[in-house]
């Protein structure tokens, strides 16, 4: 398995140049081949949850005047910060900007009329999409124990012509995504349904070097847990407290032989400068006293694969950047030999052969049987 720091060695020896501006280079190259190759050959999913958000009746400390842009709640407002039309006491309505942990709501036009300190929202319409997603594969909302997947409406034209009054439904029909915000159709009118949606993630750039500093002094066999002595972990990589990135990142752990098993292992969470977590239990341990070991940050694809990413990278250095047919060859048929082998290993899933460039067939998640005439 190639780390990081090892993949951009590789390139600066095979393409004889070990210079600073060379190495940023061929990072850069290496970074641009592994997010095309996950992208395009491996599924990457995750999942997310969020749960609606629907109307309900609030109170301002004061009312607000005419040409007002801005009130107060009387209490913060507790759920993600969102847009939602309010409707004031004259039947006046306004999109506002509810923060969270804010009292304060505004929004763009001033009132026409003097109000009083009563308000009532639609509920929330667009949800905003985390900044990791690449993709969103599909939606599905629970109500209860039924689970709802609405249909995906594809232009902003066609989102209009469904979307003319701001009619509200707990059974979702539609969505639409635009503007960073996954939109639902009806408005849902209920808050706390759990709102998922599946999804390709982005691929983190490769930004973390190699760490060996200082030592391994416990690592026991069916235990996550990691003690180390002299490093610094917290501040070498200040990811503490989010174990979501520490995963997003792919940093691993392996302890050199003989005293270590040799085995990477990806970490769950840093504690301290000299405590850590795995994610798997040690299969391996020799007793340690005091054991060399890295921590790098590894390709997410497998590890057969990892050096057609070195590959990629100096077929573009030697048929644009250093201009040379033969290595551009060279390295050009070692790639495409790799890709052959990669296609294979990626186009078979554990149960089954699948083609990743088909679209999905959907199924009914509640298991109703349709009547074969189509009729529901």
């Amino acid at each position: 398995m190639k780390t990081y720091t090892k993949l951009g060695a590789l390139f600066t020896s095979l393409s004889q140049n070990a210079s600073a501006s060379n190495l940023s280079l061929g990072q850069q190259l290496i970074n641009d081949q592994h997010r095309y190759l996950i992208e395009k050959y491996f599924d990457n999913e995750r999942t997310a949850t969020t749960t609606t958000i629907g109307g309900k009746n609030y109170t301002l400390t004061a009312p607000p005047a005419a040409n007002a842009t801005s009130a107060t709640l009387t209490a913060a407002w507790t759920l993600p910060t969102v847009t939602q039309l309010v409707t004031f006491s004259d039947g006046e309505q306004q999109n506002t900007l509810f923060t969270n942990g804010s009292t304060a709501i505004s929004w763009g036009v001033g009132l026409t009329n003097a109000v009083t300190t009563a308000i009532s929202t639609i509920g929330v319409q667009a949800y905003r999409i985390p900044a990791n997603i690449s993709k969103i594969k599909d939606v599905t909302v629970n109500i209860g124990q039924l689970k709802y997947t609405p249909m995906e409406i594809h232009t902003r034209q066609e989102w209009d012509q469904v979307n003319f009054l701001p009619y509200t439904s707990d059974i979702p029909q539609y969505f639409f995504i635009y503007g960073g915000f996954l939109n639902l159709w009806p408005i849902p009118s209920s808050t706390g349904n759990i709102l998922t949606y599946n999804y390709k993630i982005r691929v983190a750039d490769f930004s973390f070097a190699d760490y060996t500093t200082g030592t391994i002094t416990s690592m026991v066999i069916g235990s996550t847990a990691i003690t180390a002595s002299g490093s610094t972990w917290s501040a070498q990589f200040p990811l503490t407290t989010t174990p979501d990135l520490i995963g997003f990142n792919n940093l691993y752990l392996q302890v050199s032989p003989p005293q270590g098993d040799g085995t990477w292992y990806k970490i769950s969470n840093f504690l301290t400068d000299t405590t850590l977590v795995l994610e798997q239990p040690v299969v391996q341990a020799p007793s340690i006293t005091s054991a060399s070991y890295t921590i790098g940050q590894l390709p997410l694809l497998q590890e057969d694969f990892h050096d057609m990413l070195v590959y990629g990278a100096l077929k573009t250095y030697f048929s644009s950047i250093v201009k040379d047919t033969d290595k551009f060859q060279q390295y050009n048929s070692l790639y495409i030999e790799r890709l052959q082998l990669l296609e294979d290993y990626a186009g078979t899933k554990t149960a089954m052969s699948v083609d990743l460039g088909a679209e999905p067939m959907y199924n009914n998640p509640n298991l109703f049987i349709y009547p074969s005439n189509g009729s529901q």
